[in-house]
């Protein structure tokens, strides 16, 4: 464990102290055995310093490190906002906003209470919240966005172990919505297989003209959203480990339904959703793999891939997507004198020169051949609300009634995953009926309840046409 994994295992052991101090310093008054809990404080309070302590060691020693490794490089600016990773800003900051909704306190005083020793997390929030008192609507624009790619960019990172949509945008062209609605991406069309111009040019011979061919992309803006209810008194016994519980089930859900949608091939849905990456393949771009088997498969499935975007002039960053299971199958592949022929090279994130990609959200058996270079991705930091007295409709959006995902008319069931524009299930009183016959609307004031909402803008396209391919029941 090198000195920076010991100060983070060291502050999160303090924070866990601290919490456990504060805790029981709370049920002090209330305790039937006053002089036994007296006796757990101290005790934690003894804890509390001698960790205290030893973090303060830790960081002195890193800071030493840090001035003595100054003295043979050069100099670097850096800004006090980037001083802990985006990704776990924002979930600090979601945490610290669902703590101070729950406790009544001002997010500054759960900020210096719980995140005291965590450089960064007060200063970048001051900073969301200034953004976040603008009018929020889909035309302003000027909402901090060097802040906002930031944060996405730190979210995305957390999720590129499990998500292909995340892993892709690290490696293709990544933008943020601003504010606006859409996004207008131009792109220069691919040049003829055979141009003429530039021309050779004899002497005192005229230069000719040439032209190029421009189109353009434009991104709408989507969103995928969802709210989690609890009752508080799970809220209560839960809040040291909630920013856990946040990260970990809302990370897993979101990538799960973003790569399902990325690497569908549905069309795309007015004001709903973008189309999948495979929409509208045919032909060779879409075929089944070679069923020779091993390594000549894969060899002719590549070429065969790499051959289709040669042909429309694609390709010019080429990424292979696949399931987990097909990257440990081609791991193992060996030669005839049992040599492993790419266990090196695949552990690396790499075959044949060629990125690759793989997760267990990619469908068994399916390659996918991917121009990065033609993929552009907008997605938003996700905002996360926190409230104790809205009203609820308790209905997901999955194909069976009751569900958010219907068609406006009375119990007709719509696309799972999908809810219409204005349509799902409202709270009104002429539809709203008792728990077991139909949909139960929930208010979370009088049931001693809370609920999250997380809204993350997302959106994606690919600029060129031709610049994804796949195969399917590879036999690696």
């Amino acid at each position: 464990m090198n000195l920076a994994d010991r100060i983070t295992a060291a502050d999160a052991e303090l924070l866990s102290l601290k919490d456990a101090l504060v805790e029981a310093t709370a049920n002090l008054e209330a305790a039937p055995d006053e002089e036994a809990l007296l006796v757990e404080v101290e005790e934690l309070s003894a804890k509390v310093e001698k960790q205290t302590s030893s973090v303060t060691a830790l960081k002195r020693a890193e800071a030493a490190l840090a001035q003595r490794a100054a003295v043979a490089a050069p100099a670097v600016v850096e800004s006090k906002h980037i001083k802990a990773p985006a990704g776990d800003l924002m979930w600090k900051h979601a945490t610290a906003k669902f703590i101070a909704f729950h406790e009544k306190k001002q997010v500054g005083q759960v900020l210096e209470e719980r995140y005291k020793d965590h450089n960064g997390v007060a200063e970048t929030f001051d900073h969301v919240q200034k953004t976040a008192v603008m009018p929020a609507d889909t035309t302003t624009a000027g909402w901090a966005a060097e802040l906002v790619q930031t944060d996405i960019r730190g979210f995305l990172d957390t999720l590129k172990t499990t998500s292909v949509a995340a892993a892709l945008a690290s490696k293709s062209l990544t933008m943020n919505f601003g504010g606006f609605n859409s996004i207008t991406v131009p792109r220069r069309n691919p040049i003829a297989a055979a141009p003429t111009e530039p021309a050779w040019v004899g002497e005192g011979g005229v230069i000719p003209l040439t032209q190029f061919s421009f189109g353009s992309a434009t991104i709408n803006r989507y969103k995928l959203a969802a709210i989690t209810t609890m009752t508080r008194e799970i809220m209560e016994r839960s809040t040291p480990q909630i920013e856990g519980l946040l990260k970990s089930a809302l990370s897993e859900a979101y990538s799960t339904v973003l790569d399902n949608a990325l690497l569908s091939n549905g069309a795309a849905v007015a004001g709903i959703r973008p189309a999948g990456l495979l929409n509208g393949l045919t032909g060779a771009a879409t075929a089944a793999g070679d069923a020779t088997g091993g390594s000549a498969s894969l060899i002719l499935d590549l070429k065969a891939l790499l051959g289709y975007m040669q042909a429309n002039r694609t390709g010019a960053k080429p990424v292979l997507l696949m399931n987990n299971a097909t990257r440990l199958s081609i791991s193992m592949l060996q030669s005839s004198l049992s040599e492993f022929l790419y266990r090196d090279e695949i552990a690396q994130g790499r075959l044949l020169g060629m990125e690759v990609v793989s997760s267990n959200n990619v469908p068994s058996g399916v390659v996918i051949l991917v121009d990065a270079d033609a993929l552009v991705c907008a997605f938003d930091a996700p905002t996360f609300d926190v409230s104790d007295v809205a009203t609820v409709t308790e209905a997901n959006a999955d194909g069976t009634a009751p569900t958010q995902a219907n068609t406006g008319a009375a119990d007709a069931k719509g696309t799972a995953g999908q809810v219409p524009p204005d349509l799902g299930q409202m709270v009104t009183e002429s539809v709203t009926r008792v728990a077991g016959a139909g949909y139960t609307a929930r208010s979370l004031w009088q049931t001693y309840s809370a609920g999250i909402r997380m809204v993350a803008p997302t959106s994606w396209a690919m600029l060129r046409p031709n610049s994804i391919a796949q195969r399917t029941g590879v036999t690696w």
